[in-house]
């Protein structure tokens, strides 16, 4: 609860700045967007995969972390896209409401909140946070194609493409190979400087995230975000019901392989708030955004409160 709210606190310079118009919020959030995603983000993969020595333990849970991230990412956009269906039958299917809960019930932030998270919950742990540059090379590979779809039932939308060839993706392939050689930091002291430096650019991920956060937050209107029933259903879907089908997926694995090492990991991911991509996805597809927006921000306001408890019953 105390790394939960810390994380959040740090929102705070982003709204205060949002809100009394010291930046401008159609500049600045693109500009911050693009360094966390195309520098930031990319860098954490760097760092904790040369930052640790080639076990073939750990390759086996990166491919179970990957395999399972997935799965409970499917499992829950299936079961809410048909359990959603005789609640928002009636309303407007060009914005696609039921997509957007579906979305938000099965996405969670677990490259902008779940890393930096961790990163505060466990400092120092460079195998955890490891495992979590895996499941969010599994995340972007299913919200560019299977949550494109949800939103738009739409083939032509699904971005394989761009499923592939993104910045954490490409990040992952290109050091992987490095660390399955074991050609890393620890093998000599002369690369100190660089290694600093990654470690320098990869610890951005939870402030500038953060700020984006608090620079999203400054224009919802508080009334409006607690009013929507929809939202709340979409919300209390992803915080307390994909936490739940986590742990019984885990379980299930536990009678196969040892899952100890990425147990925190898969629980975390499922306890993480609504994905920002939902709101940008929406926006490129003409979709609900006001419904995204709320699902976002409310989700990501009672996580303070769900993600400690998830933890503290799952872990």
């Amino acid at each position: 609860l105390e790394n939960v709210g810390i994380l959040l606190l740090l929102a705070l310079p982003g709204f205060i700045c949002a809100k009394t118009k010291l930046l401008n919020k159609e500049k600045a959030l693109p500009t911050l967007s693009v360094i966390l995603l195309y520098i930031c983000t990319p860098f954490v993969t760097f760092n904790a995969f040369l930052r640790t020595d080639f076990k073939s333990e750990i390759l086996l849970n990166l491919v179970a972390v990957f395999l399972i991230t997935a799965l409970i990412t499917t499992l829950s956009a299936v079961i809410t896209v048909f359990a959603y269906k005789p609640l928002v039958k009636d309303l407007d299917l060009d914005k696609n409401p039921r997509g957007v809960m579906a979305y938000a019930s099965s996405f969670g932030n677990v490259g902008y909140l779940c890393i930096p998270f961790l990163q505060f919950l466990m400092p120092g742990n460079l195998e955890v946070v490891l495992y979590a540059s895996t499941g969010v090379v599994a995340f972007n590979a299913l919200s560019w194609t299977l949550g494109n779809y949800l939103l738009s039932y739409d083939k032509k939308h699904i971005g394989l493409k761009k499923a592939v060839l993104n910045p954490n993706t490409i990040a992952f392939v290109l050091v992987l190979p490095l660390f399955i050689l074991n050609l890393n930091f620890n093998r000599t002291d002369k690369t100190d400087s660089l290694a600093n430096a990654i470690s320098l650019v990869a610890n951005l991920v939870g402030p500038l995230a953060m700020f984006v956060v608090g620079i999203n937050f400054a224009d919802i209107k508080f009334k409006e975000l607690f009013t929507d029933a929809k939202a709340y259903v979409a919300v209390g879907a992803k915080l307390l019901l994909q936490p739940v089908l986590a742990f019984g997926i885990v379980m299930l694995c536990s009678l196969f392989m040892d899952i100890s090492a990425f147990k925190l990991n898969v629980i975390a991911f499922a306890a993480m708030p609504s994905a920002n991509n939902l709101l940008m996805f929406c926006s490129l597809l003409n979709k609900d955004t006001s419904l995204a927006t709320k699902g976002i921000m409310l989700s990501t306001l009672m996580s303070i409160v769900t993600i400690p408890l998830a933890l503290t019953l799952f872990v």
